[in-house]
């Protein structure tokens, strides 16, 4: 299973969660949470790991009832993948955020912000505008879901990582002798 998935079973009125990329859905124990309805519908089609674990900690009964809503594993999709193969990419809204690669064509319609400022990043590095318009915590787990890949770093070519150590090097030598003098 994977954010597709999700998402269209959440469309038509499921309430799915993924845990520790484990797949639930808590349709029918919506009236029975005991935190209610509107924590499950807040979370609904996200991964709730950290809200399941660290920030409410579940009891050992509580994570043993998970398994009667257990429906599947999350796939994960995520690859190294170079800037030609995502330039090269002609029907897929991908952005890239912080070296990560993220598929938004399914998501580019819910996108509180509008569908057209995605595709204004389609196919580059949209990191800089992402800090600056200041996405909320829950904006930031959802974004997860969407990642399948992150960007291959090549390494350098000859010896210049060699020349950036040395040059490192001779400056924090010059700094050294400059403060011991």
């Amino acid at each position: 299973m994977d954010q597709n998935y999700i998402d269209k079973q959440v469309q038509q009125g499921k309430v799915i969660v993924v845990i520790n990329k484990l797949v639930y859905d808590l349709t029918d124990f919506t009236t029975r949470h005991p935190g209610g309805f509107k924590i499950l519908e807040k979370y609904n089609g996200f991964d709730v790991t950290r809200q399941f674990e660290v920030v409410i900690r579940h009891s050992e009964k509580a994570k043993e009832m998970m398994k009667e809503f257990f429906i599947g594993s999350f796939q994960d999709r995520r690859q190294k993948v170079s800037w030609d193969h995502i330039r090269s990419n002609k029907e897929n809204l991908y952005i890239v955020i912080q070296n990560n690669l993220y598929d938004c064509t399914e998501f580019a319609d819910n996108h509180p912000g509008g569908k057209e400022i995605l595709q204004l990043y389609k196919n580059q590095n949209a990191t800089e505008a992402f800090k600056r318009l200041g996405h909320s915590q829950e904006a930031r787990e959802k974004m997860d879901l969407y990642k399948i890949g992150e960007l291959e770093h090549k390494k350098a070519e000859g010896n210049s990582q060699r020349w950036l150590l040395f040059f490192i090097g001779l400056v924090i030598a010059y700094i050294y002798k400059s403060i011991a003098y």
